[in-house]
């Protein structure tokens, strides 16, 4: 979408506002994972082993170095593990909510991405009650009517993507999901086809618009055992 801002047509003030469709976001945020994986995956702790935080500063960082090298196809910039606050009756500041990684386009929120690591003791419900509530409640995305989960699965994880989707079936009512096409789960995803394995619509009224969000599943590379001496001999 492209939008004309300034104090009238012929302004010299005026600028153009490029906002990319939501796939392009989250196609690219895949394909900057997966090469930030590539790159760091035998460096320090394995990735499989690191914490949601660790995972998420990493790559926004890397996100960050993408930016200013002038490599990020479209405008706007990437934060994570932005807080949210609200302010308590004696005037001090509550955290109600910390975004993993959140789209700005000129300052303005634009589109929040939640990370859950599942896996190693990490359980998949909390994907559900400490991921999309927080969207549902308007913690995440308050002024977005579009936003993603990400799980990342670690290696030997009990769970699985399809337990995700069992923990989502069986909360649809606090989740407050409203079908489409006959569905909660919407498949094949319209937000990020080719990305994020479904959709979930969600109602929020009265305190944000309803929200559309995509569910991207990914799994954690397990680093390979160096090899030792002499492991090739004969091969």
């Amino acid at each position: 979408m492209t939008e004309l801002v300034g104090s009238q047509d012929g302004s010299k003030w005026a600028y153009l506002v490029r906002r990319p469709p939501s796939s392009s976001v989250l196609q690219y945020l895949v394909a900057r994972w997966q090469e930030y994986e590539q790159l760091y995956s035998d460096k320090g702790a394995p990735l499989s082993s690191r914490t949601e935080p660790e995972l998420t500063e990493g790559l926004g960082a890397f996100l960050t170095a993408q930016l200013e090298a002038g490599l990020q196809p479209f405008d706007g910039e990437f934060f994570a593990e932005l807080s949210r606050f609200d302010l308590a009756p004696d005037g001090k500041r509550i955290i109600i909510g910390r975004s993993d990684i959140e789209w700005r386009l000129f300052g303005t929120p634009n589109f929040v991405v939640e990370f859950k690591v599942i896996g190693g003791g990490r359980p998949a419900k909390a994907y559900v009650v400490d991921g999309m509530v927080r969207f549902v409640d308007g913690r995440y995305g308050h002024r977005s009517s579009e936003g993603a989960m990400w799980a990342f699965f670690r290696p030997g994880s009990s769970e699985v993507a399809t337990d995700v989707e069992a923990l989502i079936d069986l909360h649809t009512v606090p989740l407050r999901c409203e079908v489409e096409n006959g569905t909660h789960r919407i498949a094949p995803s319209q937000l990020a086809p080719g990305t994020a394995a479904f959709d979930s619509l969600h109602k929020r009224d009265p305190i944000a618009p309803t929200i559309r969000i995509a569910h991207i599943f990914v799994q954690i590379g397990a680093r390979a055992a160096p090899e030792k001496d002499g492991d090739n001999i004969g091969s």
